[in-house]
């Protein structure tokens, strides 16, 4: 996972402006959920850790603008980057995450740039739902496991198909994972 961190470090740097690194100095490291299954059904390579440090780039990016939505002043324990540094810098540092993950992605193989692309639209929606889901008394269980689908399994599921397409099988085999 150090290689995916350094990759990470990497790409934000190649952006020249040092008050990303800084916002994001705060933030603790997750468990790499995602770049973990991607390595466990792929060989490790080059083209495997650019994967997984896009994948990882936009899940903290979904999780700054979770805590926005959601108003948290906390995140793995920590004072969440919107709290500490304000809400509209918290967003802007969640689309430059976006952003800079598409353009990491537009220089690889098309499928995984498609699979990945869409994940993040899913993942989009099912926070509009959860955001919808909120501010309803009575919601009902099928909506409900569909935002949760949307908002957390489908970045888990790309991740598999990903690793699944590097290790030369059958990527829709793979997509139960999510």
């Amino acid at each position: 996972m150090q290689k995916i961190d350094e990759l990470i470090k990497q790409f934000l740097q190649e952006l020249g402006y040092e008050p990303i690194l800084n916002m994001l100095s705060n933030v603790k490291s997750g468990k790499k959920l995602r770049s973990k299954l991607l390595l466990a059904i792929a060989d490790e390579s080059e083209i495997a850790f650019k994967i997984c440090a896009t994948i990882e780039l936009i899940h903290l990016a979904s999780l700054l603008h979770d805590d926005i939505i959601d108003e948290s002043e906390l995140r793995r324990g920590a004072r969440s980057v919107n709290a500490e540094f304000g809400t509209k810098n918290a967003l802007m540092l969640g689309d430059i995450l976006y952003s800079k993950a598409f353009y990491e992605l537009s220089k690889m193989d098309a499928r995984f740039a498609s699979i990945i692309s869409d994940a993040v639209v899913k993942l989009a929606i099912g926070e509009l739902m959860d955001v919808d889901l909120g501010e309803k008394f009575n919601i009902n269980k099928e909506a409900y496991l569909k935002m949760i689908y949307n908002k957390t399994a489908v970045l888990i599921e790309a991740s598999a198909r990903c690793g699944a397409i590097l290790a030369g099988l059958y990527e829709k085999d793979f997509a139960e994972y999510g």
